[in-house]
Formats: C-alpha cells, sequence, structure tokens
C-alpha cells in the first residue's frame, strides 16, 4: 500500500503546484481530471492485502500498516507524522469501542489490542523525543477488560483514560498550526483509502471487516480534527468548507459499522477524497 501512498500524495502535489487553488473553475477541473485519474490508478495497480472473512474482524496487518510503521519512524522528529500516528491510535479505538458497545465483542478485541500490539511500540521513541509519559498501562488495561468481557460502563472508562493519555501525549508536541492539523486530516484520510482498498474488492465485496472498521475510525477522527481546524479558522474558511464537503462526501461508504457482504463505494472515491484535501491543505 505504500506505492499507493506515494501515487496519491503526488497527484495532490501536482495539482497544487498549478492554479487550481485560486479560483472555484479551477478546483471544480482539477476534481474532475482526478475523478479519472482515481479510477485508472486503482484499477492498474494491482496491489491487494490478505482478505478476512466478511462481517468478521480479521487481524488487520496487511499492506496498510506498513505506512502506519513507516509514520512511527518518522514521528520521532515530524510533529503532523506524531500527531497523525496518534490520531491512527484514536481510529483504532474508536471502532472497537463502538463494536464493544453493539456487543460484537469478538471484533471489539482486535481494534483494542491492535494499536498497542502494531502502533505502540513503534511510537515509544517518538514519545521519548517529547518527553511524554506515554500510555501502555492504559492500553494494557483496556485490552484486558475487553478480553475478559467486562461490563460496558468498565470498559468505557479504560477507554477514557486511554484517550486522555493519548491527549497528554500530544499536547507534548505543542499546539498544531493549521497547515499541520490539515495535514493531518489528509494523513487519516489517506490511510482509510488504503485500509478500505484492502477490504473491499473490485466487485464492492466486503472481504475484510477490520480493515473495513479501521477505515471507519480513521476518517472520523479526521472529523474530529477538522473540528479543531474549523475552530481555528472559521467556519466559513473556504479550506475547512471544502475539507467538510469532501469528508462528509464519504459518509456512505461505510453502511454500517459490522459490514454488509457489498458496498457501492469504491475505493478510488477515498483516493480521490484524500487528494483533494491534500490540494486544499496545501493552500494554508
Amino acid at each position: 500500500m505504500e506505492t499507493k501512498h506515494k501515487i496519491w500524495v503526488g497527484i495532490g502535489a501536482v495539482l497544487a503546484s498549478g492554479s487550481a487553488l485560486h479560483a472555484a473553475a479551477d478546483m471544480d477541473s482539477a476534481h474532475s481530471a482526478l475523478e479519472v485519474d482515481a479510477s485508472v490508478l486503482v484499477a492498474s495497480s494491482g496491489e491487494a492485502g490478505e482478505a478476512g472473512e466478511a462481517g468478521e474482524a480479521g487481524e488487520g496487518g496487511e499492506g496498510g500498516e506498513g505506512g502506519e510503521q513507516a509514520g512511527a519512524a518518522a514521528a520521532v522528529s515530524d510533529d503532523t507524522a506524531y500527531r497523525s500516528q496518534l490520531a491512527l491510535v484514536r481510529g483504532h479505538l474508536l471502532v472497537g469501542m463502538e463494536l464493544y458497545r453493539e456487543n460484537a465483542v469478538e471484533a471489539a478485541k482486535t481494534h483494542m489490542k491492535h494499536p498497542e500490539d502494531e502502533l505502540y511500540a513503534g511510537l515509544v521513541p517518538a514519545l521519548e523525543a517529547r518527553n511524554a509519559e506515554g500510555f501502555a498501562g492504559e492500553l494494557e488495561e483496556l485490552a484486558q477488560r475487553v478480553e475478559a468481557g467486562a461490563p460496558v460502563a468498565e470498559v468505557e472508562s479504560a477507554y477514557e483514560d486511554v484517550i486522555e493519555a493519548v491527549g497528554a501525549a500530544e499536547d507534548a508536541a505543542g499546539d498544531p498550526d493549521a497547515r499541520g492539523l490539515a495535514q493531518v486530516i489528509v494523513n487519516l484520510v489517506t490511510t482509510a483509502a488504503e485500509e478500505y482498498d484492502i477490504a473491499v474488492g473490485d466487485d464492492g465485496a466486503v472481504t475484510n471487516a477490520h480493515e473495513y472498521q479501521d477505515a471507519l475510525g480513521f476518517v472520523r477522527i479526521a472529523g474530529q480534527r477538522l473540528d479543531d481546524l474549523e475552530a481555528m479558522l472559521g467556519a466559513d474558511d473556504e479550506v475547512v468548507a471544502e475539507m467538510r464537503s469532501q469528508l462528509e462526501g464519504l459518509e456512505s461508504a461505510w453502511p454500517s459499522l459490522v459490514p454488509p457482504d457489498s458496498v457501492a463505494t469504491e475505493p478510488a472515491r477515498l483516493y480521490a477524497a484524500a487528494s483533494r484535501l491534500e490540494l486544499a491543505a496545501s493552500s494554508l
């Protein structure tokens, strides 16, 4: 999935180098061209992750996780990469908590343990570089409560403890500027596109529920970060409006938390949205 990530970042950079952000007509033109590029590039990429059973949560860790691990390495010195990695942790936990609330306990387990197993270890050097306390203990407590099938209220309490600790880790990097915050949104949606591409086949069949749910969690956290950006720039800001339009346009990609057998949204739609978000962010 790393190859696709580079392709789509490249498209955004090329579009941003022109005059697309200087006039509404140019933006519309860029969007139309991007729709075509999305279908062509995704169709020709030939990349696929290992498939899990539809409706069940596989372990994850296929192609999309390579990008997450690379991001963890960059997070040591790059605050935007650092915030993006912490946002991915939030996304995994968000869908895990929602699944647990719906009594989908086995599916919730894979999401709750995943940040600890595959993301947290890679983040330790970045946490140490910022003298952040970390949250390994909170993650472990949450995972244990989920594994034991604890009452929802007890799991909720542990979840809130983790989220509070993640927030403290984010604070260790200081306040982000608008451009950095917008780039976190771009990174989240780009990763969501990669995960969704693993989850959904060419015929629309959902073959990996775990990655389908991860993608949903990342886009929902992107929405939270957009709320933060809106508080910084104002609801009438053109970049905020464009980004919100893109995120709202993705809502139909997840008709339910536990996926149906098939979906109507193609992964190309998410890749296109990620590039449009990058294009908008480049004007900040």
